[in-house]
């Protein structure tokens, strides 16, 4: 084993029962004992690694060695066997079936959607006097996810699975820890029966599967040219259609995915800048003088280079996921230390992106810090590496620049309760409590 906590120190990966609490005792760990550290705990052995070389390697060079861990066989039993969740050659086929959705021209056509769901709220927020910024984030997003991916109006859904996830959270947080001892059941369970019950998470599927069922029936009676159509009519390698419950998985996938994660990314957008003025300065002088009085397109986006620095700088203080959990299909040869089959190994972009050893004073927030070169490979990596990284990630950053732009372009945000915030993590590394902001309109300043 490489250094690590031992005895008793070891029940801190319990975290007192808090996700929270988890990530607490992993930074600490990582931080203390360096960048391969391990440790076991009830018979499993759990390692760290914090070497972007050795990331790359795991999630790249040889991921064919690696299989996903612990953290997708308990979100199976919410999304069933899709694309977040399978292994090859099944991960290979969904994704080749969902890839033309996010070919680099396809995303270009959902601009528009993002641009005028989020003109939508600005004009709502004009006239509140408060906002929860992480509530309305939510909608918004998935909102943009039901018209560009699902040609559906998704806003009066919002409510539903935010209750939802909020209970598989509640759920997740003492289930996870224990699931090293009953995973071995858990898997045998799957492979006896693949599609029976979740063991977990049923009510919740269900108000999620309520939520999508009438997408599917109203794409099935009328064509269109959403992902739910191009799903209704792609076919596997055998030459067969999804049926309805690999239909509903992997657009339940989808919807989660593609909105809870960017609703994260921009919550902690807007507390950050309104905790430092300076940034918001230099973020609205680039949308005054690239956009003056109107809403961004997807050509502005290239001439956006701060507001596109200021979104990079939130996902590397607050990437939405914790970690990416992998387990050696065979003994493997890791850093020097033999890795045995079977045991758990978590590459976490939160540990990894505020490593002082990559990041100069990496607890900051610093735009600035991308105006220079790209930092080295595997020392920023929000969404993932290899064949098994995030589909979504030209439709989240592109996302990300554009509600960014469309919104601070019209509406200054400033801090209800400026107290600050500690990480709650969750479906996506969010906030610990509601953030209440004070939207106040704004005109944009001339160009001189």
């Amino acid at each position: 084993m490489p250094p690590g906590p031992r005895g008793l120190e070891t029940l801190g990966f319990f975290g007192a029962g808090s996700r929270a609490g988890i990530l607490g005792f992993l930074v600490r760990t990582s931080r203390r004992y360096g960048p391969v550290c391990g440790f076991g705990i009830l018979g499993a052995r759990i390692y760290i690694i914090d070497e972007p070389a050795l990331i790359e390697e795991i999630l790249v060079r040889r991921q064919h060695e690696f299989a996903r861990d612990t953290g997708a066989t308990l979100l199976r039993e919410l999304v069933g066997d899709g694309l977040l969740t399978s292994e090859e050659p099944r991960h290979r086929e969904r994704r080749r079936m969902l890839q033309p959705a996010f070919h680099r021209a396809q995303i270009a056509t959902y601009a528009q959607a993002m641009v005028g769901e989020a003109a939508q709220l600005a004009a709502d927020w004009a006239t509140r006097p408060s906002v929860d910024v992480g509530a309305d984030m939510r909608r918004l997003t998935l909102a943009v996810v039901g018209t560009a991916l699902f040609g559906a109006d998704m806003r009066g859904s919002a409510d539903a699975v935010a209750a939802a996830l909020r209970r598989v959270v509640r759920k997740g947080a003492w289930i996870a820890p224990l699931l090293a001892l009953g995973e071995p059941l858990l898997r045998a369970y799957r492979r006896r029966f693949p599609d029976g019950p979740s063991l977990f998470f049923g009510a919740e599927r269900r108000d999620l599967d309520a939520v999508i069922a009438p997408i599917v029936a109203r794409r099935r009676a009328a064509e269109g040219r959403d992902i739910v159509s191009l799903l209704l009519t792609e076919r596997d390698e055998r030459g067969a259609a999804l049926n309805d419950d690999d239909l509903r998985n992997e657009i339940v996938t989808l919807v989660l995915a593609g909105h809870e994660t960017t609703a994260a990314a921009l919550t902690w957008t807007w507390y950050l800048l309104a905790q430092h003025p300076d940034a918001a300065r230099k973020l609205r002088a680039e949308l005054d003088a690239v956009l003056g009085d109107r809403d961004p397109t997807l050509d502005d986006v290239a001439r956006l280079p701060y507001t596109a620095a200021v979104f990079n700088e939130t996902l590397r203080l607050y990437p939405p996921a914790l970690a990416f959990g992998r387990r050696p299909i065979t003994d493997v040869a890791l850093g020097g230390y033999t890795i045995p089959r079977g045991s758990s190994i978590f590459l976490s972009p939160y540990i990894t992106q505020r490593n002082p050893r990559w990041f100069a004073d990496p607890e900051a927030f610093l735009p600035e810090r991308w105006d220079g070169p790209a930092p080295a490979k595997f020392t920023f990596f929000p969404f993932g590496g290899g064949a098994k990284m995030c589909i979504g990630e030209p439709f989240s950053r592109l996302e990300g620049v554009l509600v960014i732009a469309t919104l601070a372009r019209r509406l200054d945000l400033t801090l209800v309760d400026a107290t600050p915030v500690e990480i709650a993590p969750g479906a996506a590394l969010g906030p610990s409590r509601p953030i209440m902001m004070r939207p106040i309109q704004r005109i944009a300043e001339p160009v001189i």
